[in-house]
Formats: structure tokens, C-alpha cells, sequence
């Protein structure tokens, strides 16, 4: 047999050469318990317990957050999440302005200085990708698909005589419309209830969001009968003729039609 052999053959009786580990009484040296140890015992249990130990270490930073605190892992996930959030966050925000503008575009139509234009519903809707852009086909088409409004059916809010016509001239963007005493006030279109509410200058007023981008506002109402979120139908009672608000000299309905986003004179669609 060779000296290599021999060596290796040594080694291997030194690994299994058997060991007896006694553990004793401190005070008495009685002998409590004992194991019977090897070298191939105690490497073959440090290699399960390491191989364990890695084990846990890498299903710690594979299927828990962990893992994020290895450099350059998981940076292609996180960066679509990333994107996708921030383009959410820029959606709802814009929304949020858009529908703040709009918000104050009706306070400031309200309040009597309806001034210029309420701002279109369909333009607020759409984001904003920069601030210098032409109309795109589509853009186009969105507006082209809006139907005339004497195309449309409007029931007449009530009947009576009109006593101050519409004059965009002088800020007097609707007609004003003499009707008995209770006589109750419809909505003129199918729509949604978007504001009821008291104001100084135009009294109990009540304005209806309905379909085609069109909006209608009734105003000087002795009492409301309908409140913000409501849905109406075309000819449902919403209110009572009134007179109450400062711009108001007597009982009448001083009534406004706005399409997209301008007002326009009732009297070429309803016949009062």
C-alpha cells in the first residue's frame, strides 16, 4: 500500500474516531449526561447547520420585502410600479383642478358675475399634456358628435310671459318669466341636480347637469325642491317660482341654458 493511501486511510479512522463528551455535577463531579461524538459528526452537523442558516438567509431576501435591500434587485419592477403610480397621481390630480375650476365657475355664475364662459366639461375631462397643443383628430371628432341643440326636446321650465328677453350684452345671460303665484318650476331636460343652494344676489337657485353638455340654471325660486345629486326627469318639479334674492324686482324665473360651456338664448329652443 501506498503513502498516499496509508494518509488517506488515517484521516479517514481520525474522522471517525469516537469521542465521549461527559458533562458533571460542578459541586459533586457526578456525571449528569454524555454523547458520543466524531469529527464526521460535528462537521456533518456544522454543514446542515450552515446549509440551513443559507437556506433561510435567501428565502428571507426572495419572498420577503427584504430583498429590496439588495442593490440593483427587483429596480425593474419597482420602477413600472413607480411609473404607474406617478401617472395615476398626475390623472387624479389634474381631475381634481379641473373640477376645482369648474366648482368656481359656478359660484362666480351664482353669484350673478357669470362674466365669460363656464368652462366646457367635455375640454376639463380630458388630461392636459402640454400647454400649446393643436386639436387632435380625435379632439375634433369628441366635439362634432355633440348634437345641435334644435335637434334636442326641451320641456319648457314653465308657461308664462317673458318679461326681460336674454341680452348677453349686459350681462343678462337667460330670460325672466312671469307665472302665477306656487306655480311649480320643471326641469327641462333629463339630467342631474349638480348645485341647490341659497345665494344673496340670485336667492334659492337650483342649476341641472344633463346630457349633450348642457347645462340649465333656474334661479329667484321661492323654495327648492330638489337637492344636490338628485336625478330629474324632463318635467319633474324642482322648485317654486319665488322672489327672493337682491336681483330680484318680483316673482319670476329668471332662467339660463348653457351648451357647452356658453350660454345661449332659451327662446330659440322652449317655447315659454
Amino acid at each position: 500500500m501506498s503513502k498516499e493511501n496509508k494518509e488517506n486511510i488515517t484521516y479517514w479512522e481520525k474522522a471517525q474516531q469516537s469521542f465521549k463528551v461527559v458533562i458533571l455535577d460542578e459541586e459533586t463531579f457526578q456525571e449528569i449526561d454524555s454523547y458520543k461524538l466524531s469529527r464526521l459528526n460535528v462537521y456533518t452537523m456544522l454543514s446542515v447547520l450552515f446549509i440551513g442558516m443559507a437556506a433561510l438567509i435567501l428565502s428571507l431576501f426572495f419572498f420577503t420585502p427584504a430583498r429590496k435591500l439588495v442593490p440593483g434587485f427587483g429596480e425593474i419592477e419597482e420602477n413600472s410600479e413607480f411609473i404607474q403610480l406617478t401617472s395615476e397621481m398626475d390623472t387624479l390630480t389634474s381631475i381634481l383642478s379641473n373640477q376645482q375650476v369648474y366648482i368656481n365657475s359656478l359660484r362666480t355664475l351664482l353669484s350673478g358675475n357669470s362674466g365669460a364662459k363656464l368652462p366646457d366639461l367635455q375640454s376639463l375631462s380630458k388630461p392636459v399634456l402640454s400647454e400649446n397643443v393643436e386639436l387632435s383628430g380625435a379632439q375634433v371628432a369628441e366635439t362634432a358628435r355633440f348634437l345641435k341643440l334644435d335637434q334636442l326636446s326641451f320641456v319648457p321650465p314653465l308657461r308664462g310671459t317673458i318679461s326681460s328677453k336674454y341680452a348677453p350684452e349686459i350681462e343678462h345671460f337667460g330670460v325672466d318669466v312671469i307665472a302665477s303665484k306656487d306655480t311649480p318650476i320643471q326641469a327641462t331636460m333629463q339630467g342631474i341636480v349638480i348645485s341647490s343652494d341659497w345665494t344673496l344676489e340670485t336667492g334659492n337657485t337650483i342649476i341641472i347637469q344633463h346630457s349633450q353638455n348642457i347645462l340649465s340654471t333656474y334661479k329667484h325660486n321661492s323654495a327648492l325642491l330638489k337637492k344636490a345629486g338628485d336625478r330629474v326627469e324632463a318635467g319633474e318639479a324642482i322648485a317654486i317660482i319665488g322672489n327672493t334674492g337682491e336681483l330680484s324686482d318680483g316673482p319670476h324665473l329668471h332662467f339660463e341654458l348653457w351648451h357647452g360651456g356658453y350660454h345661449v338664448d332659451p327662446t330659440l329652443y322652449i317655447r315659454f
